[in-house]
């Protein structure tokens, strides 16, 4: 059996173990927090936007609407109980004259039990049906939200990420201008450059370092943005891989066939037509009040002492029978709503079309959007491979002095340009696919995960 360590050999073991332990602690803590991505921003928005939240419980409190119009079709059973102690003070004349005085004390009670069933009632059924249309329409407005907070957070996921290429592009084009400051610096001290040179490269870094602050400040309020959909810190995000990014042309490859199914699945639209059914349904409510309305009415009652002249006197009584209720003349109450029912049922009709055509609009524009994006991005990738070949061209021919640094400075300039340029074209065709999706009613988690795989952390 080995023998165990003793002395300052054990003391400096236990140092270097707690040393390492500490280290190891510290590693984890200082260890930079995984980057966000667009799958995770989904879900965290899911549960934290306050905006998609207050259309959730909007949804909630309107699906109530059929529940209560259901009831209106349902038995209403109450019941009453009264109980009260009286007190008569009677006068009168006797036979001959006399007056007399009696005072009574008793106890009177009165217990009912009714029930009414509605057997016709116009009203109560078109507010039925009423009820059903707004629950679709709640249903769909519902559905327009959760379109409406994934494009909002693509929009911001996406902005952030811009902000943050703008910003490393500045940063990298402020390196090289500093570069070649200090190599004009050497070569006028040398003698071989000109004082322009200097100046050239001097006002280009000063403008850089202007751009770096707005392009910070971009960045922090973009990230900002997202935060507020999320409602978590916002450290840093997986970017964009160009090597994974599909250039995917829409498919469906016509803007008709695109439109034509936004028309039937557009959750905006389909809230829309559900509004238009619960404005006839307003008026059938509205013509309702023309029309008769039949109940079936059961009651049994029980009363003691009930008066005075009855005290002591007990009764029990049973009613069943049918109460029908007929509209003769309300002033023209009826017939004005029925007027302004026809007039809301006009302006939904309107309201609809006129957003149908906005509809129509979008899916072409963004369709437009996608497949042009497409031919941008891949204009912009030769222009940056062309940009990169004219930035080795100009610093050969400055060696070979056919060029000055001037020129090698505009080529970088540009080189930064078409970078920056090719980064929006790429954001662009995303953010517009995800649209068109949902202008069609098919933005979901697939599609944000099929998004998801073109980024990496």
């Amino acid at each position: 059996m080995p023998r165990r360590k003793t002395g300052p050999a054990a003391f400096m073991s236990c140092r270097a173990a707690a040393a390492l332990a500490g280290g190891l602690a510290l590693s984890l803590l200082a260890a930079p927090a995984a980057a966000l991505d667009l799958l995770d921003s989904y879900r965290l928005a899911l549960r934290n936007d306050a905006r998609h939240q207050a259309s959730i419980a909007q949804a909630a409190a309107s699906r109530e609407a059929l529940p209560q119009a259901r009831a209106q079709l349902m038995p209403n059973v109450s019941a009453s109980l009264a109980r009260s102690r009286n007190s008569t003070d009677r006068q009168a004349l006797d036979i001959f004259g006399r007056p007399s005085r009696e005072n009574f004390d008793y106890i009177s009670s009165n217990y009912v039990l009714s029930l009414r069933q509605p057997v016709f009632r116009m009203y109560n059924f078109a507010l039925y049906r009423q009820a059903q249309r707004q629950v679709d329409g709640a249903e769909a407005t519902l559905d327009r939200s959760l379109q409406d907070l994934l494009v909002r957070l693509a929009g911001a996921y996406f902005e952030a990420l811009l902000a943050q290429d703008q910003h490393a592009l500045v940063i990298a084009q402020k390196e090289a201008y500093a570069g070649q400051l200090d190599a004009a610096k050497r070569s006028f001290a040398a003698g071989q450059g000109t004082r322009t040179d200097i100046d050239d490269a001097q006002a280009r870094y000063d403008l850089t370092l202007a751009q770096e602050l707005e392009a910070s400040q971009n960045l922090g309020y973009t990230r900002r943005q997202l935060q507020t959909i999320v409602n978590e810190p916002v450290d840093s995000l997986a970017v964009l891989d160009a090597a994974r990014l599909e250039l995917q042309a829409p498919t469906p490859a016509s803007a008709e066939e695109w439109i034509a199914r936004g028309e039937e699945v557009n959750a905006e639209l389909r809230a829309l037509r559900a509004d238009i059914e619960v404005a006839r349904q307003e008026l059938d409510k509205a013509r309702a009040g023309h029309y008769p309305t039949v109940d079936l009415v059961a009651q049994r009652s029980k009363s003691e002492s009930e008066n005075n002249v009855s005290i002591n006197t007990r009764y029990l009584t049973t009613q069943v029978g049918v109460q029908v209720n007929v509209p003769l003349f309300a002033g023209g109450y009826a017939l004005s709503q029925t007027r302004q029912a026809l007039a809301n049922i006009e302006r939904a009709e309107q309201l609809y079309e006129a957003r149908r055509r906005e509809v129509a609009q979008e899916i072409r524009k963004e369709f437009q959007n996608v497949a042009e994006g497409i031919l941008r991005v891949r204009a912009l990738e030769q222009a940056r491979r062309s940009a990169e070949q004219a930035v080795l061209s100009n610093q050969k021919g400055f060696q070979a002095g056919t060029r000055s640094r001037i020129d090698i400075l505009d080529a970088q300039q540009q080189r930064v340009s078409v970078e920056r340029d090719l980064a929006v074209a790429r954001y662009r065709y995303i953010v517009a696919r995800l649209r068109l999706q949902s202008l069609v009613g098919s933005l979901d988690e697939p599609e944000i995960e099929a998004v998801n795989a073109w980024l990496k952390s």
